[in-house]
């Protein structure tokens, strides 16, 4: 089976190749990251120390939920080596400026054998955690012929995943075995692994990593910078629309003047997710004669006519939380387009009111939990955007309300990741045992 899947995978990336090169053309998207998933390593990385933890986190979403994790290991485990891979350039890019520079920061290899092969002769981790769905199968079975412990954690299946695994079960079973742990977010995960063959003893529900989010450090005096910088007063209603999505700016835009047709003096502050589709936002502003500024012109200093601004296009990197914090409303992107929504605990953390869209497949559970406890709006498009948008601006007290409530379930939900060191612990003193058997033996052996 293992062969098959790798024929498929082959097969797979031919038929995906034309795409990869365009975009590599175009956006010098996978340039970067070419010999790197061949498993062909920098130095750095190749030459240091057996024995580390290696974390993969595919994206953005996976390295921000990591991020408490990686801190709590540093805790426990002060001096050990640490190195974190991603599959997505912004995943690369965020994890080089979050983490300090003693952990190796790389790209994820292709899952042939060869390439995991090399990967891991490089690395030389003693454990491997793995965030949410990353599930590969030749990776995971290399990890369990070089008794190297891989713990899932943050783990999370989603209706689509979990149908798709079931077609494949006898494979899957034999590929999620080679886990030596899955640290799960929800007890609905957890059955959905089980469903799918899992020992019982070998999975627990931990809860969710990315409720341990932490405001930056210094939050209070980054926010006033940000607020001069793009000449907001403490009084301005800010809409922030984070992690927004292809053909979801448009609508984001005519809420938004609906809004001001209320509040004439509303800036929207328009951060697309991906930093390919920066210029493509900055032409439709342009198009549509919207005043706007980018935030790297900001930097420059061409700030424009801070009265008739309207938008401020967000085209870095790093820098969406901050500007949660000073927010009025935020609306989360992703889900007035069908691509399942992102994560709405950010703006929680800072106690505002949140809306999102119909589309929130890929945070169900959690955004559930917030419409069930009036801490989240959802609308179902454009018009219904708009209609919030201005009911927020006309009522303070509401939107404290909301955003109160969505900060009481963050920190109703903590915990997760010191259930998970604790989890490391246990494997590695397992693995401690075994080892010391396993020499005893040798020795009484004669071996």
């Amino acid at each position: 089976m293992h062969f098959l899947y790798s024929l498929v995978f082959t097969l797979g990336f031919i038929a995906a190749l034309p795409y990869f090169l365009f975009q590599a053309l175009l956006h010098r998207k996978y340039l970067p990251s070419f010999w790197q998933r061949f498993g062909i390593l920098p130095k750095a990385i190749s030459l240091s120390q057996s024995g580390g933890i290696w974390i993969h986190a595919v994206s953005v979403g996976e390295v921000m939920a990591v991020l408490p994790l990686i801190r709590a290991v540093q805790a426990r485990w002060p001096g050990r080596r640490l190195v974190i891979s991603t599959a997505t350039l912004t995943g690369q890019m965020l994890a080089r400026k979050k983490l300090p520079a003693e952990i190796g920061v790389l790209y994820f290899p292709l899952d042939w054998k060869f390439t995991v092969r090399k990967s891991l002769d490089a690395v030389r981790p003693s454990l491997v955690l793995i965030a949410e769905t990353e599930i590969w199968p030749n990776f995971l079975r290399e990890c369990g012929a070089r008794a190297i412990p891989v713990l899932l954690v943050n783990g999370r299946l989603s209706d689509r995943s979990v149908n798709r695994y079931r077609k494949v079960k006898p494979f899957m079973r034999r590929v999620l075995s080679d886990f030596s742990f899955c640290c799960m977010q929800t007890e609905l995960d957890r059955d959905r692994l089980l469903s799918l063959g899992v020992d019982p003893d070998k999975v627990e529900v931990v809860g969710n990593l990315k409720y341990e989010i932490a405001a930056p450090s210094s939050i209070e005096d980054r926010t006033e910078v940000y607020r001069q910088l793009l000449g907001l007063s403490p009084n301005r209603f800010v809409v922030v629309a984070g992690s927004t999505m292809k053909d979801e700016e448009p609508l984001v835009l005519a809420a938004f003047e609906t809004l001001r047709a209320t509040c004439s003096d509303a800036v929207l502050v328009l951060a697309p997710r991906h930093p390919e589709r920066f210029r493509e936002v900055e032409k439709l502003l342009s198009d549509r004669s919207i005043a706007y500024v980018k935030r790297s012109d900001l930097k420059t200093g061409t700030n424009g006519s801070r009265e008739e601004r309207q938008v401020v296009l967000l085209d870095s990197m790093g820098e969406l939380a901050t500007l949660y914090a000073l927010a009025s409303v935020v609306f989360v992107g992703g889900s007035l387009v069908p691509t399942g929504g992102h994560n709405i605990l950010e703006p929680a953390l800072f106690r505002k009111p949140i809306l999102f869209g119909p589309s929130m497949s890929n945070f169900h559970e959690m955004s559930e939990d917030f419409l069930e406890q009036q801490a989240a709006v959802q609308v179902k498009d454009s018009a219904e955007l708009g209609s919030e948008l201005v009911r927020m601006f006309r009522d303070p007290e509401f939107r404290q309300r909301v955003g109160d409530r969505g900060h009481a379930i963050l920190m109703a939900n903590r915990g997760a990741t010191q259930r998970i060191v604790n989890r490391m612990e246990s494997i590695e003193v397992r693995k401690t045992n075994a080892e010391v058997r396993r020499s005893k033996f040798e020795v009484r052996t004669g071996r």
